[in-house]
């Protein structure tokens, strides 16, 4: 309403309103609370499931995990090194906003991947309703189907386990999958901006000068680093020692 044929305005609302971090911030933080309780259902899921006796498996729930950590880590990093905005004031830092950014569309899918390998039929071998918990018909083999111990071992297991589905299979739980993986654009543009942007801060000539940094040190002759040994060097040193 306050841009309406302002065309100066409306082109530079990203750059100059401090939108595109504060989103991203946003973003990510919701992503890391998403990703606390998944992990959380994974790690109960797989105790419940007797998964975790079974090393490898164990594993890929801590490995799901250590991406929400990540993603959590990521919030502190932008919360942490903020950069300069207008007078007394600051906005999460950008390049770990960019980082999110790419990262949310590969970390939501490869966590739903590990989830589907791990738990495998233990997501859809249930009770087809809380009710059948309550047919005294049904009730017997609601329980035996969960490989319970007991009637509340096996309620337990399903309400966990259709919360889980809910979570990351059901239509729900597929929208919010294709919502993290285009949250911020397509595949492609979310690439392509980020190397936009470092070429624009001048991350992407540091980057290069780093690597060409590297490959000053040596040419033809081997190092050129006065630190570094010459393989030659090594064998003209063995040959004098008497060592073949």
């Amino acid at each position: 309403m306050f841009a309406y044929g302002d065309i100066e305005k409306v082109n530079n609302f990203f750059p100059r309103s401090g939108f595109l971090p504060r989103f991203m911030f946003q973003g990510c933080t919701r992503l890391a609370v998403k990703l606390d309780f998944i992990a959380g259902l994974l790690l109960k899921a797989v105790e419940a499931t007797g998964a975790k006796e079974f090393p490898r498996r164990a594993g890929t729930g801590r490995r799901s995990a250590r991406l929400a950590q990540s993603v959590l880590g990521l919030t502190d990093a932008m919360a942490r090194t903020t950069t300069p905005w207008t007078p007394g004031y600051v906005l999460p830092n950008l390049d770990y906003g960019l980082a999110y950014r790419v990262m949310a569309s590969l970390a939501y899918p490869k966590i739903k991947e590990i989830i589907e390998n791990t738990l495998a039929s233990a997501l859809i071998y249930l009770p087809s309703s809380a009710l059948d918990f309550k047919v005294p018909e049904l009730r017997p083999y609601s329980i035996s189907s969960c490989a319970a111990p007991t009637a509340t071992r096996a309620e337990q297991r399903v309400k966990l386990m259709k919360l889980m589905w809910d979570a990351i299979g059901s239509e729900f739980g597929g929208r919010h999958e294709l919502y993290e993986r285009n949250y911020f654009g397509n595949h492609e543009s979310i690439r392509f901006e980020t190397l936009l942007v470092a070429d624009v801060t001048g991350a992407s000539k540091r980057y290069k000068g780093f690597a060409e940094q590297c490959m000053a040190e040596y040419d033809l002759d081997g190092w050129t680093a006065p630190d570094l040994i010459k393989p030659i060097d090594i064998s003209a040193h063995h040959e004098e020692a008497g060592v073949s």
